[in-house]
């Protein structure tokens, strides 16, 4: 749920929890209150003025009405008033009988009110529901004359004042209820919807604060759905790119390091030869012919041996970062490589080596730079002569069709490599020679080349081998876009 969403709920809950929660509160006071009688009766004058309080209150206010037509004379006695004030189901009331502007008789809990307070005479029936001083009560009035003419009213009072206090102290509890319902709703709501925002916040922040000190090494997940969880997600994601990117630049340091190193060992040596050669001449000690053409001959082949080097390290540095253009065209790959190794065999037929071709029912055209494939060739041939240990060199290539690609496979008798090593043979500067010294004339970037050349094709290289049986190269070429679709077509083509 997006924070809008939540923000917009939690103000909606902010109004409406409390409105429910008063109306629950209004409803349990209610019931708790219900029997509360200054209340309902309240309740039941307010509904309806003339309404008795209840049967027997009814009927002793009708026997004091008949009694101010009979028996006048027991208005006059307190005794007899008192019977029927107790009988009357009144708390917080009573019976006044008033005579002129004199009060006759007052029950004791409205004693205090006086003929002044009281409703006028001929008011019976108009004021159902009246303020005396300070308090409001309920009235039934009845007027009459007594026998020497002067005027009379009896008041049965029923003081609705106890629904004033019950408001006085109700309604004060409602209020702090209701205000304690707002502050409760309202701090809970923004803590849940603080927590929700600020958790979310806190893990960016401590991870912005491990990131300042260095430190990649950790993750930060969030599993809302959300635009901080978002955020929270796309922040550990390019922490983890940029700690890539970091280990990619460390790698790449050790091996700039690395080619440095390599570099300097490789070229120390030929020249330490040929500083050492200059110098035998300078001194005299290439005292004959012979052995001045000798030396001579030495600086100079250590001299095109760096030349070779430079060149190779120039072409794989330009390889790697992907400088150096490709001409691709689509080549009968069965006869680019019987051409090839016809002019090849001339070559090293002098050198013992023999080279043969095996080749599937396939004609395949392949997408290659032809001379850059002829690099690739000729580095791993000329790596398997260089490192032959047999009398006689045998290469064996093998043409296999292999769905949408081409694979090469150049295989020799030589001493193999150990397994542990077969997976590095395509790193720049390997050399099977632990000592990596350069009698075998290599510059230990021929297999590097070789494999830049075969990515740069869209293809893949791996080798195989087992120490003292040999080395195998295996890579791919791709076919013609539309070849693989005639070798399923025509499989016997």
């Amino acid at each position: 749920m997006s924070i809008r969403k939540r923000l917009f709920i939690s103000n909606t809950v902010m109004v409406v929890m409390p409105v429910i929660i008063l109306i629950v509160l209004v409803f349990l006071v209610g019931v708790i209150f219900s029997d509360y009688r200054g209340f309902n009766d309240f309740h039941n004058g307010w509904q309806d003025g003339s309404q008795e309080t209840d049967e027997l209150d009814d009927q002793l206010f009708d026997q004091l009405i008949k009694t101010t037509s009979i028996d006048q004379e027991k208005l006059f006695d307190d005794q007899y008033l008192r019977s029927i004030e107790q009988q009357i189901n009144i708390e917080n009331g009573g019976i006044i009988i008033r005579k002129e502007e004199k009060l006759l008789y007052a029950s004791d809990r409205i004693d205090s009110l006086s003929s002044k307070d009281l409703p006028p005479f001929g008011n019976e029936g108009y004021d159902p529901v009246a303020w005396f001083g300070q308090n409001q009560y309920s009235v039934k009035q009845h007027d009459f004359y007594f026998r020497d003419g002067s005027v009379g009213s009896i008041f049965l009072l029923n003081e609705a004042g106890s629904f004033i206090q019950f408001a006085r102290s109700f309604f004060p509890l409602l209020f702090i209820g209701l205000l304690l319902i707002l502050v409760l709703t309202n701090v809970l709501l923004s803590y849940l919807m603080s927590k929700s925002i600020l958790k979310p916040v806190d893990k960016l922040s401590d991870a912005a604060a491990k990131i300042s000190e260095g430190n990649l090494d950790f993750t930060i997940h969030a599993s809302g759905k959300d635009e901080l969880s978002r955020l929270v997600n796309s922040f550990d994601d390019m922490r983890a790119r940029l700690k890539t990117s970091l280990e990619l630049r460390e790698q790449y340091e050790m091996n700039r390091k690395e080619l440095i190193a390599n570099i300097s060992h490789d070229l120390k040596t030929p020249i330490t030869s040929i500083r050492g050669y200059v110098e035998g001449i300078k001194d005299g000690v290439a005292n004959t012919v012979e052995k001045y053409d000798r030396y001579l001959n030495t600086i100079q082949a250590k001299a095109q041996h760096m030349d070779h080097m430079i060149d190779e390290l120039f072409l794989y540095s330009k390889l790697d970062l992907k400088r150096v253009p490709f001409h691709f065209e689509e080549v009968d790959i069965k006869a680019f490589l019987e051409d090839y190794l016809d002019e090849l065999q001339l070559e090293l037929s002098e050198q013992n080596v023999e080279l043969t071709l095996k080749i599937q029912s396939i004609n395949a055209v392949a997408l290659i730079d032809r001379d850059k494939l002829i690099r690739v060739m000729n580095n791993i041939i000329y790596n398997s002569v260089k490192y032959a240990d047999k009398s006689k060199c045998l290469i064996n290539i093998d043409l296999k069709d292999s769905e949408n690609m081409v694979e090469v496979v150049i295989s020799d008798n030589g001493p193999g490599i150990p397994l542990e090593e077969i997976s590095t043979i395509f790193n720049r500067f390997y050399r099977g020679d632990p000592s990596r010294n350069t009698n075998t004339g290599g510059s230990g970037l021929g297999l590097a080349i070789a494999a830049q050349i075969i990515d740069a094709h869209g293809g893949s290289i791996w080798a195989e081998s087992t120490q003292g049986e040999g080395l195998t190269i295996h890579f791919t070429l791709n076919k013609r876009e539309d070849e693989g679709d005639e070798h399923e077509q025509n499989p016997d083509h």
